[in-house]
């Protein structure tokens, strides 16, 4: 996105009232992240109020002074932008990803609710419902419901903060106040117990003056105390067992405490490493299964000491706890002695890929700042990170390795069983407080009455953000290959993206496809290998194309594409070798495919009812393929790297569709096809058809008015479409319109998930809706409301690099410019309103849509006369 060097540092400040205020302005950024960290997470509670943290982090955005009844979110709804919060051991985020128009009022909104939040008896109530059923949901129904967390901090902590149940009990919950809201507000949500972090924005003074002029005059008041952390280490191993009715195997949940990342940085990162070397080695001994390890309970650097190193794994009916243990253990003591020098040096320089990848997208690099500035009092450690990680080698491997095997270990085993039973946690009951903790009365000391709030005059929007700086080039390779580079200097990594037609092939028999694309990245170990240079690449199939995603290091550009072609070469002699192109039955597939995706496969057979695959094609599947190289490189360079990898393979066995062929292929519109699967407890909908053509002469406008009439008839919160469904279908199902491409052909689709009994009110709603598109011109008004949504969203295809490669290969892929992308906002601003209503008689009005059903339907349910008029009945095939 940028073609610029990042400015070093970052700009740090603190208001009078005690606010730290961290801004990252390296990048000038058409979106904005803004961040709010309290000092304050579930570790904060006083006995008798477990889960407050959390309940009060949802209370926090009902409303406040200026912006009452939800209004905090009218310019998250406006803009596209988003929203949301996360509670935590030792804090509680608020964050925020905008336009840089809507900078200053997200700026507002958290001063405000900082400054006076509303809080309203039938706002606790609705906020105490949803945190019921979030418990019940995560603990209570799901199997291994609490799993390793909260049950074993219960296990392996003492004291009361660092043991309780994060979550707390919904009984005891319903207790809260509106006064008790308002106390634990004062007494944790001080200017002083918070950090502001803004990611983006350009101008660091300009910003600086916002956040003076909204945050300057909030007052500064006491903070409660904090907790008390600190504990002794177990000094013996501790083992707590309890049943689960709903678990299929014996699980096993080990915790051991980690280094203080405050005081030793460089033995924390050597756990983190052996946590991932001991995940990455497979099974720990003959007989036993891999295990799954965490840093952190909520992940590296997310929370102060103490912390623990979390090992899970599922038992197989053979295996024992303490076998699985001892085995653990066993590895850890070998490290000890012989730390395995190249699997470190991997490992590590996999991790420094990973962060850097991970953090330079807009929000995670705005909530990381914030959060290691309220933990730690340094925001500047994320960047410095990988220079760390780098400096562990075997010999601090060694060590960590020999302090973990040294450690009791502290183990919690789930059994299944008939009755469910969970561990009692070491403090005992909390209904009257406890001696570990703070009273309830220490957390109301220095506590002050909020005054009444002033009113506040809710501040304009401000300027769109100027156009996305770009800098590309591209060439298409004798094979076909389409490559395309674009610089983008966020991170020292790029993301590469590659997308090749099945075509024919791919349509009737998706899952003979993905067999290949497995045989082949496993003959060419080409995951073992990227992550052998740092980096990662991983393939998937649809029913039209083959992906191949990754991200490597720039300097290892070259040495990953060549195993990207070694890789394509592996995918072509896969299909020459084989004596068939399809698959024998129920190959492919090891997880049942998404109701999206059945129902286009069921789409694109009908679409090729003509059409079978024949033998690989000698001109090969690289010809309609694209590849995108994003990130930290000259373009020109990239490219030649492309070249010279990528020039000699010649095909994947696949044949592609010609691009010109999709009228030949479709067969006549308005067919009924039904998928039956009684086991679903939906009714999945899906109408589509082939767009019309696309003018030569006018291709950009076209394009910017169909994405525009999309959104007003279905693609956004207030289109037509939402409009008319938001009673029907109700809370939890989802009615909407797109666009995408399918066999190689452009395509609009409306599609529907609702209850069974819904069904057939939401098909006629949808038909509605299709009918007044013809009848009923797109307003003005409506045509403005989605323009200023879908061109603010628009900028979030910027907010990271791997973002950026995402959806440029799907752009190029159709065909499109890669220029097209920063171009799109501007666009979606100039297009006229007729040219839009007149797109959506186009695309919604005028052709007859297949209609595909999936779900527990009667096949005469549908097909009665006024139903679905026009539709004739097609295909029926039970699942």
């Amino acid at each position: 996105m940028s073609t610029d060097r990042p400015q070093p540092g970052l700009h740090r400040f603190t208001l009078p009232n005690g606010l730290r205020v961290v801004l990252d302005s390296r990048f000038p950024q058409p979106r904005v992240a803004v961040a709010v960290h309290y000092g304050t997470g579930f570790r904060s509670e006083p006995p008798g109020r477990e889960g407050f943290a959390h309940l009060f982090e949802h209370l926090m955005f009902r409303g406040s002074a200026n912006l009452p009844d939800g209004r905090f979110y009218d310019h998250v709804h406006r803009f596209g932008a988003r929203a949301n919060g996360t509670t935590h051991q030792d804090y509680t985020d608020y964050y925020q990803v905008v336009p840089a128009q809507a900078l200053e009022r997200a700026l507002f909104a958290e001063a405000d609710r900082m400054r006076a939040p509303l809080f309203t008896e039938a706002a606790l109530a609705e906020q105490l419902r949803g945190v019921e059923q979030e418990i019940q949901q995560a603990v209570h129904d799901r199997p291994y419901g609490g799993f390793p967390w909260p049950l074993l901090p219960g296990v392996l902590f003492e004291t009361f903060a660092n043991a309780h149940d994060g979550y707390g009990d919904a009984e005891r919950l319903r207790t809260v106040t509106v006064a008790d809201c308002e106390e634990f507000f004062d007494a944790n949500y001080t200017p002083g117990n918070a950090v502001l972090t803004v990611v983006g924005g350009g101008d660091p003074d300009a910003i600086r003056e916002l956040v003076v002029r909204h945050f300057a005059a909030i007052p500064a008041r006491a903070t409660a105390p904090a907790p008390v952390l600190a504990e002794p280490r177990p000094g013996e191993e501790r083992w707590v067992e309890c049943i689960e009715p709903g678990g299929t195997a014996t699980a096993l949940a080990m915790g051991l405490r980690l280094p203080d990342p405050g005081t030793d940085l460089p033995g924390y990162l050597a756990h983190a490493v052996v946590a991932r070397l001991t995940a990455e080695r497979g099974p720990v001994a003959p007989g036993l299964p891999a295990v799954g390890t965490s840093c952190g309970f909520f992940g590296p650097l997310d929370a102060r000491d103490p912390d623990a190193l979390v090992v899970t794994a599922l038992l197989p009916p053979d295996a024992g706890p303490r076998e699985l243990v001892a085995a653990v253990a066993r590895r850890w003591a070998d490290w000890a002695q012989v730390p395995p020098a190249e699997a470190v040096r991997r490992t590590v320089r996999l991790m420094v890929g990973e962060h850097h990848r991970r953090h330079g997208d807009l929000e995670t690099r705005c909530r990381a700042l914030g959060r290691l500035e309220i933990l730690f009092g340094r925001a500047d450690l994320l960047d410095r990170i990988p220079d760390h990680l780098v400096a562990v080698g075997p010999a601090e491997i060694a060590t960590a390795a020999q302090e973990l095997a040294a450690t009791p270990a502290t183990v919690l085993v789930m059994r299944p069983g008939s009755t469910r039973t969970r561990p009692e946690p070491a403090f005992g009951d909390t209904a009257t407080g406890g001696a570990d903790a703070r009273s309830a009365d220490a957390v109301g000391a220095g506590r002050v009455s909020r005054s009444r709030a002033e009113a506040r005059a809710v501040p304009p929007y401000g300027r769109p953000a100027t156009p996305v700086r770009w800098q590309s080039d591209e060439l298409v390779l004798d094979n076909g290959l389409r490559v395309v580079a674009v610089t983008d200097r966020r991170a020292p990594a790029v993301e590469v993206r590659l997308r090749l037609p099945l075509g024919v092939f791919g349509g009737w028999d998706t899952p003979a496809a993905e067999v290949l694309l497995r045989r082949g990245l496993a003959r060419t170990r080409a995951g073992d290998r990227a992550a052998g240079l740092g980096g990662v690449m991983e393939g998937s199939v649809d029913g039209q194309w083959m992906d191949v995603t990754g991200c490597v290091a720039p300097e290892e550009l070259s040495a990953w594409l060549a195993v990207l072609a070694e890789l394509l070469s592996a995918q072509g002699e896969g299909v020459r070798d084989a004596s068939s192109a399809t698959s024998p039955p129920g190959a492919g597939r090891n997880v049942r495919p998404t109701a999206g995706r059945l129902m286009d496969d069921a789409v694109q057979r009908h679409w090729l009812a003509d059409e079978r695959p024949g033998n690989a094609s000698s001109r090969g599947a690289l010809e309609g393929g694209v590849l995108v190289l994003n990130g930290d490189i000259a373009p020109d360079r990239a490219l030649a790297q492309a070249r010279e990898a990528l020039a000699h393979p010649e095909s994947t066995g696949v044949t592609p569709l010609p691009r010109t062929g999709a009228a030949r292929r479709r067969t006549a519109g308005g067919r009924l096809l039904m998928l039956r699967s009684p086991a679903e407890r939906e009714v999945h909908l899906t109408f589509c058809a082939p767009e019309p053509a696309v003018p030569a002469d006018d291709a950009e406008a076209t394009e910017a008015a169909r994405y525009l009439a999309t959104a007003v008839f279905g693609g956004y919160f207030g289109s037509r479409l939402a409009a008319r469904m938001r009673g029907v279908v109700g809370a939890g199902f989802e009615v909407y319109a797109g666009r995408d491409v399918l066999l190689d052909t452009a395509r609009v689709f409306v599609r529907a998930r609702v209850a069974p009994h819904l069904a057939g009110e939401t098909l006629a709603g949808i038909r509605a809706e299709l009918r007044r598109a013809g009848e009923e011109p797109f307003t003005e008004a409506e045509v403005a409301d989605a323009r200023e949504f879908c061109a603010a969203q628009a900028l979030g295809a910027f907010d990271s690099p791997a973002t950026q490669a995402d959806l440029l290969r799907q752009l190029t892929a159709a065909g499109r410019d890669p220029l097209w992308l920063p171009r799109l906002p501007r666009l979606l601003h100039e297009v006229p309103s007729h040219a839009v209503s007149r797109a959506g008689r186009d695309l919604f009005a005028t052709a007859a849509m297949d209609t595909v059903l999936l779900g527990a339907v009667a096949p005469d349910e549908f097909t009665q006369p006024g139903v679905l008029p026009g539709a004739r009945a097609g295909a029926f095939a039970q699942r």
